[in-house]
């Protein structure tokens, strides 16, 4: 039967993010109601632990899990995380005092990576308004709460993607004269990471030209190829390198700008 075959290759891919507490606690009845009161969603829980600190719900076809996990996260994970946002100066020292974690997972296999990414974003939002959340460890570093809730209520208010939820832009200057910038999570819409390196740009300019082009490339659904040019206008035709990145060892597709 071709149809049971097709189901068999699919594979079953996964959101995966940990929302860091103050304390080892997981109100599982006010989750819902906040996921509710927040984006209108509810879901019948498929399972539940006996003392009730792990959910499993179906949400359209895609499995959710929501765990909590009474200790930091392991390897200090979280700090050294934290360490590579530079715009949340707290974040390391937030990351430092974290007691537990919840685990929040999305798989789905079928369903639109689109669809997938902001069912996912809703929820990890939803979960830092619990009065023990303290930071969200996701993307290979530490957000704020009130940054990551409101650039999901941002965009999800209008039906876009939430992009500064999904992908991570990361600036750094390795001479003090010129600034490199790099994303991170693009691998799970399976494209390929972009960096900008020394450039003369100053860093709001770096960030706001990947910005623009992950926007582009996951809007439009775009593949970028090592060899061809981009450009936001006519005249601009900027080259594409791909090379094995220094800062993320994964290859990548180095932009000049």
């Amino acid at each position: 039967n071709l149809e049971e075959k097709k189901e068999a290759t699919t594979p079953t891919k996964t959101f995966a993010s940990f929302i860091l507490l103050d304390k080892a606690e997981l109100d599982i009845d006010l989750l819902q109601r906040l996921i509710r009161e927040d984006w209108n969603l509810t879901f019948a829980e498929t399972s539940m632990n006996e003392d009730r600190q792990i959910l499993v719900a179906d949400v359209n076809g895609m499995t959710l899990a929501i765990s909590l996990m009474p200790a930091p996260i392991p390897d200090q994970e979280a700090v050294k995380n934290a360490r590579t946002n530079f715009r949340w100066p707290g974040a390391v020292e937030v990351a430092e005092q974290h007691q537990a974690h919840i685990l929040v997972a999305l798989m789905y296999k079928e369903n639109p990576v689109e669809e997938a990414a902001k069912l996912f974003v809703k929820i990890c939002s939803s979960c830092l308004k619990l009065p023990n959340a303290t930071a969200i460890n996701t993307l290979g570093t530490v957000f704020e709460p009130n940054f990551y809730m409101n650039a999901a209520k941002t965009a999800l208010e209008q039906d876009e993607l939430p992009i500064l939820n999904l992908v991570f832009f990361g600036i750094y200057s390795e001479d003090g004269k010129t600034v490199s910038g790099y994303t991170f999570g693009m691998e799970q819409f399976e494209k390929r990471n972009m960096e900008v390196l020394n450039s003369q740009h100053d860093p709001n300019e770096v960030m706001e030209f990947l910005y623009d082009i992950v926007g582009y490339v996951l809007e439009q659904n775009v593949l970028l190829q090592d060899g061809e040019t981009i450009g936001f206008s006519e005249e601009q035709r900027l080259p594409i390198t791909l090379i094995d990145s220094s800062i993320l060892e994964q290859k990548t597709l180095q932009i000049g700008f």
